[in-house]
């Protein structure tokens, strides 16, 4: 009787740490399978407004034309529609997206300009009407309206061009020019 009842319970322990062992193992290669999995997924984002048909994603390495497009249509506006009281946090918060390498030059830039927008009391309004994507680079085509104090002394059609890179599933700019008409169609990412 003893002896069976050693038996069961050694049979009882093997039972248990067996189980245990697979349920250890189990959680081990769950893990690990989690780990695998970071980087590969891509965020399907859905903003309160998208004014266009398609699906907009951002992924590690890359990001969908109308996410760029989206992106161009909030950043663009943060340099190019200004007043002078507003600038300065304008192209603070645009140089949140810029890359590191390219921070300084674009920053010395941007306020050179606004330095010179605030001695001359320029402000100005750009009217996006289109915007292509072509790779990583968008090209906003739009209205601009320039006035200095209440005069306005522009009103012309526009363009500018924004790089982006994806970089750990964020985009960061790499390059801002404003496109005169002699250099339309010119860069290779837009050439058909």
């Amino acid at each position: 009787m003893r002896w069976e009842r050693y038996l069961s319970g050694i049979n009882e322990r093997g039972l248990l740490r067996s189980l245990i062992l697979i349920l250890a193992l189990g959680l081990v290669i769950e893990g690990y399978l989690m780990l695998q999995m970071i980087g590969r997924q891509r965020v399907v984002l859905v903003p309160p407004e998208v004014h266009q048909a398609g699906e907009i994603w951002i992924a590690e390495d890359a990001a969908s034309a109308g996410y760029l497009e989206a992106m161009t249509r909030f950043l663009l506006p943060l340099v190019t529609s200004f007043h002078p009281r507003s600038l300065t946090e304008q192209i603070s918060l645009f140089l949140r997206y810029v890359a590191p390498a390219q921070y300084g030059e674009v920053k010395a830039r941007l306020l050179s300009q606004a330095g010179q927008a605030i001695r001359n009391d320029i402000s100005q309004a750009f009217y996006i009407q289109n915007v292509e994507i072509k790779k990583e680079t968008a090209r906003a085509t739009g209205i601009l309206r320039r006035y200095v104090g209440k005069a306005r002394v522009i009103e012309e059609v526009e363009n500018y061009e924004v790089r982006y890179e994806i970089r750990h599933g964020r985009p960061v700019v790499v390059g801002l020019e404003f496109l005169s008409p002699a250099r339309v169609g010119v860069t290779d990412d837009h050439r058909p």
